[in-house]
């Protein structure tokens, strides 16, 4: 089973965790988790869509991801012989990626932005500087794979020409605003970001979504790829480990404060979905 919290385990004298065009042409679900470091995806070819901040970008050729540490997110694929999913990933810990661009102060506040701040973008659509990043990609994975070490002046180049690519200063898409009409999806998932700690009614959440009973899930389901009950589970977990982590309270009571006022299934479904109990998580925190 797929859990939601997915630890990165970098090899030793690695600081970066490299897959270089992963192909899938016959199955790709998704599910919602986070990891403990940065996480880059960048996508070769495919369709689908990508769900993290309550916000959905559309999987196409160009398009960037950037995942912060602990951040919700989901990944979904519409794959088939002739429209595979092919994407490269990369995990990195952002205090090394600092330390390598510590020559570059622009670049390094734009990756410190990325990683820090409370950015409401998460997908960049960078296909007009596709070749050049599939150039860079190409070259940085030909280096490593010459290269038994880690050699810290190739993964700052290829930090350095991604964030090129990504702008710096007042050019920086980081500053940009897309303004488009939001998904049903989205609506749902910014009402259930106000009301996931409460009894979620649905008879509410489709009357302040303008939306009819029967359709909230069903759209829901269309758009994402996934069930609305899925998210909001994810989301409740999520908050529940924030609380873990960074409080005393009881773990009966964090579960109540999260949503699930019965004590023995928080537990249980908390140890389903992350593999140990809340306790336990605590204490592995500390």
């Amino acid at each position: 089973m797929k859990q939601l919290f997915e630890p990165v385990f970098f090899p030793d004298h690695k600081s970066l965790v490299w897959d270089y065009q992963i192909y899938t042409d016959d199955h790709y679900k998704g599910y919602y988790h986070w990891h403990q470091c940065c996480e880059v995806l960048f996508v070769h070819g495919g369709q689908g869509n990508v769900v993290v901040n309550q916000q959905m970008y559309e999987i196409r050729p160009g398009m960037l991801f950037f995942f912060q540490p602990y951040q919700l997110h989901r990944i979904y694929s519409e794959v088939s012989r002739e429209s595979p999913f092919v994407r490269s990933i990369f995990y990195i810990d952002p205090q090394v990626a600092g330390d390598l661009l510590k020559g570059f102060p622009k670049r390094r506040a734009v990756f410190t932005a990325l990683w820090q701040n409370n950015n409401p973008y998460c997908g960049f659509d960078l296909s007009t500087q596709a070749l050049v990043l599939e150039s860079a990609y190409a070259r940085y994975n030909l280096t490593r794979m010459s290269s038994a070490g880690d050699d810290s002046e190739d993964i700052a180049l290829l930090l350095l020409q991604l964030l090129e690519c990504m702008g710096t200063g007042e050019t920086s898409l980081l500053t940009s605003e897309e303004r488009r009409n939001l998904h049903y999806s989205e609506k749902i998932m910014k009402w259930i970001e106000e009301h996931y700690q409460e009894e979620v009614n649905l008879d509410q959440l489709a009357a302040e979504t303008h939306l009819s009973k029967s359709y909230v899930s069903r759209i829901f389901h269309q758009e994402t790829g996934s069930r609305l009950v899925d998210y909001l589970t994810a989301r409740r977990i999520k908050q529940a480990c924030r609380l873990l982590t960074t409080t005393d309270l009881p773990v009966e009571q964090i579960g109540i404060t999260v949503g699930f006022p019965n004590a023995s299934y928080f537990n249980k479904l908390f140890k389903k979905m992350l593999g140990t109990t809340p306790l336990k998580y605590r204490k592995s925190n500390e």
